[in-house]
């Protein structure tokens, strides 16, 4: 049932504002019909004149910029400096190291005043005859260096060539893409000295901005899309995704201007580097903003409703006095007085805000008063936590009692054992987030084979060999013991005697490598599959539970420190297993 308050002969809407409302809605209809209209005409009549010329002055500067590529690669070629350097690292291939780095050193120097002044260039090749970048390359962020296939790929479109410089569209590595892999526009030649004798192949990887920055004017706002073909017909460059096979096919035959699917298309052809550059637009996209126009102008008279309906009730002090007592009950609520109330005193619109304000301020005290005893009980389960990490404290001091008991009783072997497990705890002990070294983790793992050996293992031979320069290397916490862990529990199960465990570390380049190698069982490529896989079901041991100790080390290296620091594993059955950590080499700092 509809509230009395919402009646035609209660509501100060209706009383107000009921005939200027039509007025304006009425005025906002006209104008903005008679607006779709006029842009309508406008847009038949004209947009296809402007967007053919705008299609033509984008292919000029294009060609300017494909001009002046063609002068760059020119300068390489023709450069009599970088031919005579060339031919001489080619005619004294064994000559020694020395002159090999000089001549290359001055190529790098040519070929670096070259591109200085080509931002769009992200990489650039020079290869001898074989494909091998012998002679100079340059890489950037964005493209790595070419592969072989890559390089076979480039060679078999440039063959048939005579040194002209062939433009094509490649999909070259790339180490920022999650793909590995970047589309990029590639331009190569030969390199032909005086005699039209070959002494080597440029290429050239372009960024897709080479072309875009040409072409903004045709792709601005998002509404239009463009293509470029080189003069062989391929598809070079494009701002949105074009599916392969007849839709290529249509737009590389597009007449100009031609209407296809509801969208604008042009042509325009070069005669100086024989490239096409076709362009569409979107004829809905443009209608859609004639409507949203007429829209805007309907939604204005809305507004001016609002307005005027607010300029009148300036005046009507009756009209106010409910705003009036809102305004106040919202500077009380601001203040912290959530147990405020106003007086409803209409049965219009503004009682509905009234009553809505009313129960927003019991809802806000009720949250607040909620919240409050949630931030108690925080506090009270960290006071349990804190409490709870007593024990284990309690138990490193009485290890420490224990160990100085013994040793007094001249039970030193007994104490070294204690006083070894005690230690091991001390280091359990610290956050897991606080970093170590390489000689804080190494000594825990000479604790733990000193257990293992007096106890269990009386006939293990163990090898610890760490060099010098990565005692102070900072790593994880604790990631090594389960490594060694999972040698005494899984490769000794079933050897009896001559038991070798070998545990090293040593700096290679940049990284850190960290080896735990036993001569026990050893585990089939299928197992080792099994134990680095993230499948849980297949890390299920015999026993139903799942296997634990790789799989912690592995997600661990994941969170901290990601690609390409990893654990490899290489076992063979019967003759042993390694496991190498590769983690990255930092000099130990304090922090976290």
């Amino acid at each position: 049932m509809i509230p009395t308050w919402l009646g035609m002969n209660k509501s100060f809407k209706v009383k107000l504002i009921a005939s200027l409302s039509c007025i304006i809605l009425l005025t906002s209809a006209i104008t903005g019909y008679l607006t779709n209209r006029y842009n309508l005409k406008l847009f038949e009549e004209e947009i296809s004149k402007q967007f053919l010329q705008t299609n033509l002055a984008a292919m000029e500067k294009m060609d300017l910029k494909v001009q002046e590529i063609v002068r760059v690669s020119q300068s390489v070629v023709f450069n009599p400096q970088l031919e005579r350097l060339i031919s001489q690292i080619v005619t004294n291939e064994n000559a020694d190291a020395y002159r090999l780095y000089d001549d290359k050193k001055q190529i790098e120097e040519q070929m670096n005043q070259i591109k200085f002044d080509q931002p769009y260039i992200t990489g650039m090749y020079l290869y001898d005859l074989s494909g091998k970048p012998s002679y100079f390359s340059f890489t950037s962020n964005t493209i790595n260096m070419l592969d072989a296939n890559t390089v076979r790929y480039i060679q078999t479109k440039i063959s048939d060539t005579y040194g002209d410089l062939v433009w094509m569209r490649m999909q070259l590595p790339s180490s920022i893409e999650p793909s590995g892999y970047r589309d990029t526009v590639v331009a190569a030649r030969w390199m032909k000295n005086n005699n039209l004798q070959t002494y080597g192949m440029l290429v050239m990887a372009i960024d897709g901005s080479f072309f875009s920055s040409s072409l903004k004017e045709l792709i601005k706002d998002g509404l239009g899309e463009v293509y470029v073909f080189n003069p062989g017909d391929e598809l070079l460059y494009s701002n949105t995704v074009v599916a392969a096979g007849d839709e290529l096919t249509q737009i590389k035959a597009v007449a100009s201007p031609t209407v296809k699917e509801n969208r604008l298309f042009v042509r325009s052809d070069s005669k100086a580097t024989n490239f096409r550059l076709v362009s569409g637009v979107s004829l809905s996209e443009i209608q859609q903003k004639n409507r949203k126009l007429s829209q805007s102008i309907v939604y204005s008279g809305l507004v001016s409703i609002l307005i005027t309906s607010v300029l009148i009730a300036l005046f009507t002090s009756k009209l106010l006095r409910p705003l009036k007592d809102l305004q106040m009950g919202l500077r009380k609520v601001r203040s912290g007085d959530f147990g405020t109330r106003i007086e409803i005193r209409t049965k219009d619109e503004l009682a509905y805000i009234g009553e809505s304000f009313n129960a927003m301020a019991a809802q806000v005290g009720q949250l607040i008063k909620e919240v409050y005893i949630t931030q108690l009980s925080e506090k009270e389960a960290e006071l349990k936590a804190l409490q709870a990490q007593l024990n284990p404290h309690f138990m490193h001091n009485l290890f420490n009692e224990i160990y100085w008991k013994l040793y007094l009783k001249d039970e030193k072997e007994v104490a070294d054992l204690i006083a070894a497990v005690s230690e091991m705890l001390k280091y359990s002990l610290l956050p897991v987030r606080t970093l170590s070294t390489v000689g804080e983790e190494f000594q825990q793992i000479r604790n733990y084979v000193k257990v293992q050996s007096e106890l269990f293992e009386t006939d293990l031979e163990t090898i610890i060999q760490i060099d010098e320069e990565v005692v102070n290397c900072s790593m994880m916490r604790a990631v090594l013991q389960p490594l060694v862990e999972n040698v005494f529990i899984h490769a000794f199960r079933n050897k009896v005697t001559q038991k070798i465990l070998l545990i090293k570390a040593r700096r290679a380049d940049d990284l850190l490598e960290i080896d735990v190698m036993d001569n026990g069982c050893g585990m089939d490529p299928q197992k080792v599959a099994k134990l680095l896989s993230d499948d849980s079901a297949a890390r299920q041991r015999m026993d139903g539970r799942e296997s634990l100790g790789v799989q912690s080390v592995l997600r661990r290296i994941e969170l901290v420190y990601g690609k390409p620091y990893r654990l490899d594993i290489t076992s063979t059955v019967d003759s042993g297993t390694t496991m190498r950590l590769i983690l990255p080499y930092t000099k130990a700092e304090t922090g976290e």
